[in-house]
């Protein structure tokens, strides 16, 4: 599946918010990652074209849930609620190479505390960046990324502006980032989140676009975190530069349009008007769902899934065309190379073949 085809749709959305928790993780790892994963790869693409780095140096990317069970568990119902799947980009798991950061236990760090990410749940698609995760560094390894955040506050607010991305304060009485990160600091409080705009359902090429450009916007934020873990120099002036001299070129080149206004209003659809009061009642598994978990999350035809990447997709098996009908005993699950090559003149029932 390419990227312009990608859509998130009403059926993600009310995704996350049925009982069945299986069908719920299930869907998740089948379907909805596969589509982020795809995601991250255009991000990781325009990364290294815009800023002209060697991305799997020092980066990696990180999927949520990751789903890291044995047989026995897998086999077993899912007891855990699944309220948002993400990816982001963080430091690679290494030993031996966070050389900025001290844990002051003896224990080398393995894992860099910055993230910047891409999440789906029930309230649309957001980029966020989290800086303390995971939080067992001294306040010697804190100090050196709270100096950056403060004396660079001005960039932080111009990168913030133009991505969408706002942080969130913690404390009602300050009025600057400057001010809240200070205190943060004497209260050794070292959380740091800027939370992005909800991207609202349904979520097609054009939005995931939105949450891209956010994402390269805000990446020198990350990157320069990155290289305090590395115990380097800080060249958040040469992002920037980068981004500023290549900016123009990916706007045309992607289609990023009326992204250097200061603020951009999210689209109001009168779906969040319904699934407001929808929110309140037990909602019911999608046909999308139902087919793909009846047919074991697996296309009907060739026996891959998700787990063999590919895309799945559902099928009409009398199509439209030719008078079938939108209902679960018309529907099968085809990867897309399978789905492509069954033409709508075909009403075969490739389930028979199971």
């Amino acid at each position: 599946m390419k990227i312009e085809e990608i859509v998130f749709d009403i059926e993600d959305k009310n995704l996350f918010l049925i009982d069945d928790l299986s069908l719920k993780a299930d869907a998740i790892r089948y379907s909805i990652l596969p589509k982020l994963e795809i995601i991250s790869n255009e991000i990781i693409s325009r990364i290294i074209e815009l800023y002209k780095i060697d991305f799997y140096l020092d980066y990696s990317f990180l999927k949520a849930p990751h789903f890291r069970l044995s047989k026995t568990q897998r086999k077993e119902p899912t007891k855990i609620d699944y309220t948002f799947s993400s990816i982001s980009i963080t430091g690679q798991r290494k030993k031996d190479k966070w050389h900025g950061l001290d844990r002051g236990d003896g224990q080398t760090p393995q894992i860099s505390p910055s993230h910047l990410s891409i999440d789906l749940d029930t309230d649309g698609l957001s980029v966020n960046f989290l800086f303390n995760h995971p939080k067992n560094f001294t306040n010697e390894t804190y100090i050196k990324f709270f100096d950056f955040f403060i004396k660079n506050t001005e960039i932080l607010n111009g990168l913030s502006n133009k991505s969408n991305l706002k942080y969130l304060f913690s404390y009602a009485d300050t009025f600057t980032l400057k001010n809240d990160l200070e205190i943060k600091l004497s209260d050794n409080d070292f959380d740091v989140i800027f939370k992005g705009t909800n991207i609202e359902y349904p979520i097609d090429y054009a939005k995931i676009n939105d949450a891209i450009f956010s994402f390269l916007i805000f990446f020198p934020v990350l990157n320069a975190c990155t290289q305090i873990a590395l115990n380097k120099s800080i060249e958040i002036e040469k992002d920037i530069n980068s981004l500023g001299r290549n900016l123009r070129d990916l706007i045309d080149k992607y289609y990023l349009i009326d992204y250097l206004k200061e603020e951009t209003k999210p689209e109001v659809l009168m779906t969040d008007i319904v699934y407001k009061a929808e929110s309140k009642i037990k909602v019911q598994a999608g046909i999308r769902w139902q087919v793909f978990r009846r047919d074991n999350w697996r296309c009907v035809a060739c026996g891959r899934s998700a787990e063999d990447n590919v895309i799945l997709h559902v099928d009409h098996i009398i199509p439209r065309s030719k008078g079938g009908k939108d209902e679960l005993e018309n529907y099968q699950t085809l990867c897309e190379t399978c789905n492509i090559g069954k033409s709508n003149k075909d009403n075969t029932d490739l389930r028979k073949r199971i």
